[in-house]
């Protein structure tokens, strides 16, 4: 079977860690972005973390705000330049802890603005640590003996929050074999298409393998995420209006 080409937006190989889920994310949206014929008319709130690596291989506009205030930068990108696509690539620690306040305000405005969130349950540039996703009972570095609850409370489960907000559309994925790519695709084309049509907020999240930082194989991060993560978070579509 001969591989498909990747879209020429993508104009390097990626720099994510071998087994990393943000590098399969980014070829979807490539691929989204050219099928709909926006690559020009698109710019990405990149914000800081493992995410932030699509400006080295992807040709696409770019602004990069502080770390987690995406929800703003996205607000007032797309106030300003309203015949652009405004949308972010962002980490779970960037919309759900740091930029939790920013996520929330841009969602219950339905800015008519877009995020991408990869949910990996941990902090993965900084070497793994907790963050608001991290399971009950998971270890991470800075968590030796797993979430514990009287600690650190319940993970942060988006659809939870946002399931009962009027926002446009709202969903969540993996990436872990080839028919939950074909979907998390239609997921993030539908999530554009909301925008294009002025409909408001969308938020996809895609529970992306973070092999370094787990201790696995790519093969069993792959595992992991269907066998544990999906016990915790639900996937589907949850808003589409």
């Amino acid at each position: 079977m001969v591989a498909r080409k990747a879209p020429e937006l993508m104009y390097a190989e990626n720099r994510f860690c071998a087994g990393c889920g943000h590098g399969i994310f980014d070829r979807i949206l490539g691929e989204v972005l050219t099928e709909m014929d926006i690559v020009s008319d698109t710019i990405i709130c990149s914000d800081i973390g493992c995410n932030h690596q699509f400006q080295f291989c992807m040709w696409v506009d770019a602004i990069v705000p502080p770390h987690g205030k995406m929800g703003a930068a996205l607000t007032a990108q797309k106030r300003v330049r309203p015949d652009k696509y405004a949308l972010t690539i962002c980490g779970d620690g960037g919309a759900y802890a740091i930029g939790l306040g920013e996520t929330m305000a841009a969602a219950t405005r339905n800015e008519n603005v877009t995020f991408f969130v990869m949910n990996n349950t941990v902090y993965g540039m900084t070497g793994g640590q907790m963050a608001p996703t991290t399971m009950i009972g998971q270890r991470t570095t800075s968590s030796k003996d797993g979430r514990i609850l009287a600690d650190s409370g319940e993970n942060f489960d988006v659809v939870k929050i946002m399931r009962g907000l009027a926002i446009a559309y709202l969903a969540r994925t993996s990436v872990t074999n080839p028919a939950n790519v074909a979907k998390t695709k239609k997921y993030v084309r539908k999530a554009l298409e909301k925008q294009r049509d002025c409909k408001g907020f969308s938020l996809v999240e895609v529970l992306v393998p973070c092999p370094t930082n787990w201790g696995m194989t790519p093969p069993k991060s792959m595992e992991y995420i269907n066998d544990v993560m999906t016990k915790q978070y639900e996937l589907g579509e949850f808003i589409d209006r």
